[in-house]
């Protein structure tokens, strides 16, 4: 009943709100409403993941599922010196009700209450001071060219500071509150975040160090995370041999840059390194990923080649520290089945979002224009494992990770003598103004070694969507 109530005091807030500034102006207040609503079909190899391991000794069946998609935003007074945003969005499947998923409403009757908050908060932009803040929930995106932030790409309940020295250099501060569970017979589980970005873009290029510094409270013990920072990747430490003490922290320096070249080439890196420190050896990891890409613009496409490195483990990770990345929690959009970035359009969200622990090279076909309102975008990626065999050889995973438990699949992690490829392709059909009809199409295919992980008999990934999208 709680969230019924929330919903319609909403509700009546934006209605009311909307009633006054049309029956009186002289209350000064601008509300300029936008929003998404997307419909869409879904025909997958899976229900969770595209494929499972052999372990599971369970049939994967085909899997047809419909869902809707809504995004409303609110922005209050946007041209003025103070001014607030809201978005909320609604995420539900259909026929499921509230007691088989968070995405509720989609059974008979229709009568869930879905509404998350997704950003909320106050912008303060004088106008005599180059000077920008805002602080509430809203989103906190660490600089990036391909994809996204591998480190932090999420929405967060953050203070956020922008000032700008002259037209090309600005620098920004950021402070999140990431967690903050006082639950003392579970440890101190408080997980702050302080950022600082340093951007320079001198005629169209754009050229951006950064630095973050993340502590996770005092005295935790045991493995608190799993519960608190595993959840949809954070933190990234699902790794099977992770045991924290005293007071963990984690640090990440990184660059990004975008460099335009002659005859309309693009170029774009995103060159990073993380140390986290879990109290003892054992709990701790550190590495690096590089990412870069190079796109050539034609009049009808883009076509781009892409590729990325990323330090794995090696044979005493267990005993000295993981050798991936850490990192915090992120929506990598590289692309739209393995690597997602709206989780409610793909089966396989949780399977090989983490880029660590793996080199890969892809080649992107973008903007591909047939006509005025039909294009098309396609990637094709090859993936291969950094990760040293001993890893799964000496049985050092969770029993989960091995029978294709909810958060460990294999894909998620791969050693050196495994790897994938994945195929997507997007079309595009712009109907009206704001309506379009588009179609997604995935494949993953995965090679293990046998000698690894006892056998090789692996399951395709198939997927297929067709959705309709509407933006106002």
């Amino acid at each position: 009943m709680k969230k019924k109530y929330l919903t319609s005091i909403i509700i009546v807030c934006a209605a009311l709100a909307s009633f006054l500034y049309l029956a009186t102006p002289c209350l000064a207040l601008e509300i300029h409403p936008s929003g998404t609503l997307q419909v869409f079909t879904q025909w997958s190899t899976g229900s969770l993941l595209g494929f499972a391991s052999p372990y599971s000794g369970r049939d994967i069946n085909n899997n047809f599922r419909a869902s809707q998609y809504s995004r409303f935003q609110f922005d209050f007074n946007p041209h003025q010196v103070v001014s607030a945003m809201a978005l909320f969005e609604i995420d539900t499947f259909w026929g499921v009700d509230k007691e088989n998923s968070e995405f509720e409403g989609g059974q008979i009757g229709t009568d869930g209450v879905n509404i998350q908050t997704t950003y909320a908060f106050l912008k303060v932009e004088p106008r005599d001071i180059p000077l920008k803040a805002r602080a509430g929930l809203t989103s906190v995106h660490l600089p990036n060219q391909v994809g996204g932030s591998i480190i932090l790409d999420d929405n967060l309940a953050a203070f956020v500071l922008q000032y700008e020295f002259t037209d090309k250099m600005n620098g920004s501060f950021i402070w999140g509150r990431s967690y903050d569970r006082l639950n003392q017979s579970r440890s101190n589980e408080t997980m702050d975040l302080f950022a600082a970005t340093y951007t320079y873009a001198p005629d169209d290029h754009v050229f951006t160090p950064y630095i973050v510094w993340s502590d996770f409270g005092k005295n935790v013990a045991g493995d608190p995370l799993g519960s608190a920072w595993v959840d949809g990747g954070n933190i990234g430490l699902w790794n099977g041999f992770s045991n924290f003490s005293g007071n963990p922290w984690a640090f990440w320096g990184g660059f990004s840059g975008r460099y335009h070249g002659i005859r309309n080439l693009t170029v774009k890196t995103d060159l990073m390194w993380g140390t986290l420190h879990g109290g003892t050896d054992s709990a701790s990891r550190q590495g690096a990923v590089l990412l870069g890409e190079v796109d050539w613009a034609f009049d009808f496409m883009t076509i781009g080649i892409l590729g990325w490195w990323a330090s794995g483990d090696d044979d005493n990770a267990y005993e000295n520290g993981a050798g991936r990345m850490p990192f915090i929690t992120n929506q990598w959009g590289l692309t739209d089945f393995g690597y997602y970035k709206y989780a409610i359009t793909t089966e396989s969200s949780l399977l090989i979002q983490d880029a660590t622990g793996r080199w890969t090279l892809g080649l992107v076909v973008d903007d591909l224009v047939f006509t005025e309102d039909l294009t098309t975008s396609c990637k094709f990626l090859y993936m291969h494992g950094t990760n040293s065999t001993d890893a799964v050889q000496n049985n050092r995973f969770s029993p989960e990770l091995l029978q294709g438990g909810y958060r460990n699949n294999w894909g998620t992690y791969l050693t050196n003598k495994d790897w994938l490829v994945e195929i997507d392709s997007e079309t595009t059909l712009k109907l009206f103004e704001n309506f379009s009809i588009i179609l997604r199409l995935g494949y993953i295919h995965i090679e293990v070694d046998p000698q690894v992980w006892g056998t090789s008999d692996t399951r395709d990934a198939y997927r297929a969507v067709l959705l309709w999208d509407y933006q106002f």
